[in-house]
């Protein structure tokens, strides 16, 4: 029996050692700094807050973070990053929407501190609807590729005038070229020489050359047959 009971205290004190620290007893609180009179939605705030196990002791902890929840079911998560002295952290909170949230701060294996309800005003101009801010914000995420749409289109187009302005300079260039070129084989105001210009010396004598060549002809072919008769008269 001793034993036995000696075996279940060993029991009792392995569990309790590799408790989580909740189970254990281990509780914790989570103050925050000082905080702005009052909170609007588009803005962001640094908040800083101090983590002390039972109340007293400040202690670091693997992963904290502070987490509010909007009437949507919507849950924003801001992560806390270690600043200063031991258990101090620093969150950035950024609300896109005003409204009413329920908040509280993770504190690794402890159990979460509730930190009540927050009410967040609505900037100018915008909606208190959680859904309304998340079809804005997708909007303005947008507007930039928009936008450089928009540019890259008028660059296409300034291209293309380019070009084609380059492309009629071109043209024109090779037009007056080719004008240049005709000018230069025959320039303006010298008249090329007619072939039949009766001016041409050798043009005009070729007729009265041709004449002579035929009376040539024909007197040598009247002797030829006055020659012929005379032989025949003789024999």
């Amino acid at each position: 029996m001793r034993s036995l009971t000696i075996l279940v205290a060993v029991l009792a004190l392995s569990l309790a050692a590799f408790a989580s620290p909740v189970l254990a007893g281990g509780w914790a609180v989570t103050t925050l700094d000082d905080l702005p009179d009052q909170f609007v939605s588009g803005k962001e705030y640094l908040l800083g807050y101090t983590i002390r196990q039972h109340g007293q002791t400040p202690i670091n902890v693997d992963k904290t973070e502070i987490l509010a929840v909007a009437k949507s079911g919507r849950t924003l998560s801001f992560p806390g990053s270690s600043q200063g002295s031991v258990g101090h952290y620093v969150a950035t909170v950024y609300f896109p929407a005003g409204g009413t949230y329920t908040w509280q701060v993770t504190q690794g294996d402890f159990a979460p501190q509730d930190l009540g309800t927050l009410t967040v005003l609505a900037a100018a101009g915008t909606s208190t609807s959680d859904k309304a801010a998340a079809d804005k914000a997708a909007a303005d995420k947008a507007l930039p590729a928009d936008k450089a749409a928009a540019a890259e289109k008028a660059a296409a187009a300034d291209k293309a005038a380019a070009a084609e302005k380059a492309a009629v300079a071109d043209k024109a260039a090779a037009a007056e070229k080719t004008a240049l070129g005709d000018k230069a084989i025959t320039p303006a105001g010298t008249a090329s020489a007619p072939i039949t210009q009766s001016g041409d010396p050798v043009r005009s004598a070729l007729p009265f050359a041709a004449a002579a060549a035929a009376a040539m002809f024909v007197w040598r072919l009247v002797t030829m047959v006055r020659n012929t008769r005379r032989t025949r008269a003789t024999v």
